[in-house]
């Protein structure tokens, strides 16, 4: 399940957050978090959304109202946080005081074997507890290493929430395709698909922000959805939307994500 929640700045409120805030929102749920039942409840979250504007390391919302979105595969997990929070009059996200608004369970699409994403946190590929050596190595999304360490990272959580080994011998066939049109737009015009952020634990990670296409049995597709893709999807990293195309003609299609 994955819930959207919208906010209304209070008057007094601070317009802006860090750049990447991932942490200061972590810092904001786990208040009002309630107590895991087991080892098999994931959650993961968004940054705050809105229409913003970037300088000097900092988001300046223009706008009074924003959004977080938050998922969970625990589901009454999921509702007792959202409840906790709607029983505030005002909550604080950093130096933003805000009031809750509304709260959306978002309508998610049937799950198929093919499925296309747009990343709304950066992914993390390589967990630096694991693989300090390799934490801040910056591989190609197009190539294979990448969406095998993608799948590792997949199965490894999905076993973790407690999926049995033979239900994983069903989620061999994994494969994610970047979108090369996007990696090469991206080249052309000078910009990165990936920076380095620091985990809670104050170690550089190494996030990759880019659209997809995951192949994958349906049930792999719900737990990302769910859960996020990649480490650290606990500490608002790893969280994907679905693309949807809605046809308008054949030489111009809108596209559209459900967050």
């Amino acid at each position: 399940m994955r819930i959207k929640i919208s906010f209304l700045r209070t008057f007094k409120s601070s317009d802006s957050l860090p750049l990447h805030h991932q942490n200061t929102v972590y810092r904001f749920l786990k208040e009002y978090m309630p107590e895991k039942p087991d080892n098999k409840t994931f959650i993961t979250y968004s940054t705050v959304k809105g229409t913003v504007s970037i300088a000097e390391g900092y988001i300046k919302y223009q706008s009074t109202k924003v959004s977080l979105v938050i998922a969970s595969n625990n589901d009454d997990f999921l509702q007792t946080l959202v409840n906790n929070i709607f029983r505030q009059r005002t909550i604080a996200i950093g130096k933003m005081e805000l009031y809750p608004k509304q709260k959306i369970v978002v309508e998610m699409p049937q799950y198929k074997s093919v499925m296309k994403y747009v990343c709304i946190s950066p992914i993390i590929l390589i967990d630096p507890k694991k693989e300090p050596m390799r934490a801040a190595d910056i591989l190609d999304p197009a190539s294979h290493e990448f969406s095998d360490l993608l799948f590792n990272s997949t199965i490894e959580r999905m076993e973790e929430s407690g999926y049995s080994e033979e239900e994983l011998s069903e989620f061999v066939s994994f494969q994610a395709i970047a979108d090369a049109d996007y990696l090469i737009r991206i080249a052309e015009n000078n910009k990165r698909y990936t920076r380095y952020y620091k985990n809670l634990d104050d170690q550089i990670i190494h996030g990759y922000l880019f659209p997809f296409a995951l192949h994958a049995h349906p049930k792999v597709q719900e737990f990302i959805c769910n859960c996020g893709i990649g480490y650290y999807c606990y500490q608002g990293f790893g969280m994907v939307d679905v693309v949807r195309m809605v046809p308008q003609s054949v030489e111009n299609s809108e596209i559209k994500t459900d967050d």
